[in-house]
């Protein structure tokens, strides 16, 4: 019996045949590899399982971090003591929410550029002090200068409505309505509309530029490119640190102003969640602010 392996049949136990054996095993080993691959098959579904609830938890906890440097901008921008409110000049204040590291910055709108006030010789300033190939300055110039005329004959570098038509749209033939628009002229790429959105705006209640809060080159483009103006050069010193930034003492200046707040939480790897809103600030104490627009 040495070396039989005996199984139970119709008719009792009886040895298996050595061919009979060698089918039993491979069909023993065969079953154990496609329940090893099951196994593993399912072991690695749950790990992406995981991996996806963590990095979603991860996300939603990100941008929880983001609306909360929102609220907490619009809690120090409210105060009732003029002097306590955070500045508008476009510093950054590093606080945390729930450990997230959350950078807010607020931004006063009538110190940003207005594009519905200017023409291409500002964009030119603009885009020369963006450090832009000489080249790329002039076709951004002549197809600003062509964008808010009112003719139709294009000018050396500029582009009129024949170029556009291809893309199924028209020269306003008037100033934008958005710092977006920009996108629609030729020229303006997605990241140089991103940068220029930095320090531009369009304003439509008729407030003035106010220098007073402005970023440097902001001061610049509507300087008429002025660089080394006494004002760039002030404002530039007193971003960095170098003396106390203004504070708006009089609640008549303060109440009906614009701003700008985003906040950007960030997490590890680079991941970060960020959040834009505009808001006019009422100086009332029932509804101490209003939102205008929001992402």
């Amino acid at each position: 019996m040495h070396g039989a392996f005996l199984f139970r049949g119709k008719a009792g136990w009886r040895r298996q045949p050595a061919h009979e054996r060698g089918y039993a095993m491979v069909a023993v080993v065969a079953g154990i590899g496609v329940m090893a691959a099951v196994a593993a098959g399912a072991a690695s579904f749950t790990a992406t399982r995981l991996d996806t609830v963590e990095a979603e938890t991860a996300r939603a906890r990100l941008i929880a971090a983001a609306d909360a440097g929102v609220e907490i901008a619009l809690a120090n921008l409210t105060r009732p003591g003029l002097a306590t409110r955070w500045s508008i000049d476009g510093r950054t204040y590093n606080e945390s929410w729930s450990n997230v590291p959350v950078a807010i910055r607020i931004e006063d709108e009538a110190g940003k550029i207005m594009l519905n006030r200017i023409d291409g010789e500002n964009i030119g300033w603009l885009i020369s002090a963006l450090d832009l190939p000489q080249d790329q300055v002039e076709i951004l110039r002549d197809s600003f200068d062509d964008w808010i005329d009112q003719d139709d004959e294009p000018r050396a570098n500029g582009a009129e409505t024949d170029f556009y038509l291809q893309r199924g749209y028209a020269a306003r033939n008037g100033p934008p309505n958005s710092v977006e628009e920009l996108g629609d002229i030729r020229g303006f790429t997605p990241a140089l509309v991103d940068r220029i959105a930095r320090i531009a705006t369009v304003e439509v209640n008729g407030t003035a530029f106010d220098k007073r809060y402005a970023d440097p080159l902001a001061i610049q483009v509507m300087s008429d490119g002025d660089a080394g103006a006494a004002d760039v050069i002030e404002r530039q010193r007193e971003i960095a640190g170098q003396r106390p930034a203004l504070s708006i003492n009089d609640p008549a200046d303060w109440s009906g102003r614009v701003v700008t707040i985003i906040a950007v939480a960030r997490g590890p790897g680079g991941a970060e969640a960020r959040r834009r809103v505009v808001v006019e600030l009422t100086g009332k104490a029932r509804q101490p602010y209003l939102l205008r627009w929001g992402a």
